[in-house]
């Protein structure tokens, strides 16, 4: 792959994506290189590094790794299984001019079929191993690497203390135990990192025997919510945001106003979900700003979206997606993934697909496919809190071959399916992550470059393949080394594999390792 310089803070907002439009069948050629293997595959100009796998240590009592079984004490201290990178912070320098970062990364899964021998459930061991990891990398002889037992590593779990703010949280209690199933995150510019946290229909029951309570119906209102986060401090205690509302989240962006207020995009993870925007009352500096502002869902009008205001009453946070719905909200096919470009001008979203859908409209075009798109909102002179946003299609996934309404720009030299997330580079390339839930039999899931500028529709290249089940969990980037970290979620990880029998052993590729979900470096040659 060659990579084009653009100049940073390029406005898309006056882009028409309406010519140029190929269905053109990208330039790959037998055997395909896009076909899922054993071992992963690197694109073009690109060395590959791994930087952190299930099992390496994260703080500094951590054993060595041992998956037979995996136990309570490992999952405290290792590198979790799973994993959606979730922020990457940049602290300040040192006196040793070492280069240093702060890596968030948020596990939403544990399977018990991919991470216990047999498939035999340990609920104490899986609700240890979810959560939140945060860990130190440091830049040295050339490459980046993880530092065992940095100052701010640590793990967050079903058993951290956290604190609840904002509207609901006198009714709810103003602490609640655990962060759980966090599914997507995002750095914020005043310096701390947002967590979606998921609505613990999945983890609740599976933890009832544990402790915490999590037995007791009424602790399901306390999860769902927005984890505010300071990675720098590691004493710092989570904080659940309820003025964002409850629902289980697929995609998460920040940004601030010109008068320095937090905005908030997000999106729902459902076949049919919508997408949200919170405005902070508040300046960000403000300790707690995101604990009153205005909610408001995203209606179709259409190539456009007109943004609906909900209530801030107790009633309406803790049931978010009703009340959206009855406000008019429209659904997209499994929003995700959201990216803004650097001037606030576009905003972009990843939709897997929905199969289910039976009518198109502007911003899904497709019914009954499940391949997924890409929108981007071009935000009229960059005000996040505008009534409305101009919406159009910049890629219709599906292999060009055999899925029908495909959209590639000319140039492109790849195909995808089901894009999941999304983030953009310094050289104003957006990077899409895909996820196919582990059926990677049609293609393999991968990161995906699409170079942004020039008034034209945007050719894509491949940057790197993952193996054989495993899906991304999103990018992160660092200019000064020209470095793009990317997270391999679960390889092996078929519909039909398990722990004793999945599709892959990587990284390893040894007999009696099992595979792992690791974070890669893709380092620009």
């Amino acid at each position: 792959m060659r990579r084009r310089d653009f100049l940073s803070g390029i406005s898309l907002a006056g882009l028409s994506t309406a010519a140029a439009w190929a269905q053109t069948a990208p330039l790959s050629q037998p055997p395909n290189p896009q076909a899922a293997k054993l071992d992963d595959t690197v694109g073009d100009g690109f060395n590959r590094i791994v930087i952190a796998r299930w099992g390496d240590g994260v703080l500094p009592n951590a054993p060595p790794f041992n998956p037979y079984p995996l136990t309570g004490v490992q999952a405290d201290t290792q590198f979790p299984y799973d994993g959606v990178i979730a922020g990457l912070i940049t602290p300040p320098p040192a006196e040793d001019g070492i280069p240093r970062k702060v890596l968030v990364v948020a596990t939403p899964d544990v399977p018990a079929r991919m991470v216990f021998p047999g498939g035999v459930d340990n609920p104490d061991v899986a609700g240890r191993e979810q959560g939140v990891t945060i860990i130190n990398l440091q830049y040295m002889a050339g490459r980046w690497v993880t530092v065992d037992g940095g100052y701010q590593s640590r793990r967050i779990a079903d058993g951290t203390l956290c604190q609840m703010t904002g509207p609901a949280a006198a009714p709810l209690g103003g602490a609640v135990q655990g962060v759980l199933g966090p599914r997507t995150g995002c750095a914020t510019p005043w310096g701390s990192v947002l967590l979606g946290e998921s609505v613990g229909d999945e983890w609740l029951p599976r933890l009832a025997g544990v402790g915490y309570g999590y037995a007791d119906p009424a602790q399901a209102p306390r999860f769902g919510w927005v984890v505010e986060l300071k990675p720098m401090h590691p004493l710092d205690i989570p904080i659940k945001r309820t003025a964002l509302g409850r629902i289980s989240r697929a995609g998460l962006v920040a940004t601030q106003t010109s008068d320095g207020r937090p905005v908030v995009f997000f999106t729902q993870d459902d076949p049919a979900g919508f997408l949200f925007r919170f405005v902070a009352a508040s300046n960000a500096t403000d300790g707690t700003a995101l604990d009153s502002g205005t909610l408001s869902v995203a209606q179709i009008q259409g190539s456009a979206i007109k943004w609906l205001s909900l209530g801030t009453d107790i009633a309406t946070l803790v049931g978010l997606v009703g009340a959206a719905a009855q406000a008019g909200a429209s659904p997209f096919d499994s929003p995700g993934g959201l990216a803004l470009t650097a001037d606030g001008a576009t905003l972009f979203l990843a939709c897997r697909g929905n199969a289910a859908r039976t009518q198109a409209d502007g911003l899904n075009p497709r019914a009954g496919d499940n391949n997924g798109h890409i929108v981007s909102f071009a935000i009229p002179g960059g005000d996040a809190t505008a009534a409305s946003f101009t919406g159009s299609l910049v890629l219709v996934a599906g292999n060009p071959a055999s899925a029908t309404g495909t959209r590639y720009a000319p140039g492109s030299q790849a195909w995808l399916r089901q894009p999941r997330t999304l983030n953009l580079d310094t050289q104003n390339q957006l990077w899409i992550g895909t996820d196919q839930g582990g059926d990677t039999s049609q293609t393999a899931d991968g990161l995906f470059t699409m170079q942004l500028g020039g008034g034209m529709p945007y050719a894509i290249n491949y940057a790197y393949l993952a193996p054989k089940g495993a899906a991304i969990g999103g990018a992160a980037f660092d200019a000064a080394t020209r470095t793009s970290f990317g997270m391999v979620r679960h390889p092996g990880a078929t519909p039909t594999a398990s722990f004793n029998y999945p599709a892959t052993r990587w990284p390893t590729l040894l007999p009696k390792m099992p595979p792992q979900s690791t974070v890669i470096g893709l380092v620009q040659q």
